[in-house]
């Protein structure tokens, strides 16, 4: 989209746009994080089942984060990355409760816990940007969908 786009479109039509981007944008953001957090796990574990079933979360999450990166370069748009200090944050954590003792058990709670609060935010999103067009709206059902299927994968690693 150029700058001659731009002028012959009404503010109607510019807002919309605008809600559409900051949409996209938040979802790359939650499904970069989501990627993030999930190969930093995939560091601090060795290899197994678990490890086989985050690197498939990993590569979901990575689908997300190219069709929507897709949608904002034909708006003209890139993405937000994730700030440094949420990244930072997230992998101390990580780091101070996976180690070498750490069951699978644990480590699914801890994934579950965190895309548990991932879903409660994308579902959020999607109410707050009801209004969007169902190609950018799908983007986000999709980000739901890996989250949910990311939680259900990790629950056949819990045990007492």
């Amino acid at each position: 989209m150029n700058k001659t786009d731009k002028v012959d479109m009404t503010k109607e039509q510019q807002v919309k746009i605008d809600r559409e981007v900051e949409f996209l944008k938040q979802l790359h953001q939650a499904a970069q994080m989501g990627r993030d957090t999930l190969e930093h796990v995939n560091g601090n574990i060795g290899p197994g089942e678990l490890r086989n079933a985050v690197e498939k979360d990993i590569f979901d999450y990575s689908d997300v984060c190219a069709q929507v990166t897709r949608k904002l370069e034909e708006k003209g748009e890139t993405p937000k990355p994730v700030g440094k200090l949420p990244r930072m944050m997230a992998g101390m954590m990580i780091d101070m409760k996976i180690n070498d003792e750490t069951s699978d058990s644990e480590v699914a709670k801890m994934i579950i816990d965190g895309t548990t609060k991932g879903v409660t935010e994308c579902t959020s999103k999607l109410t707050d940007f009801s209004d969007v067009d169902n190609d950018v709206k799908n983007i986000g059902y999709k980000l739901l969908w890996v989250q949910q299927k990311n939680i259900d994968e990790m629950r056949r690693f819990l045990h007492n």
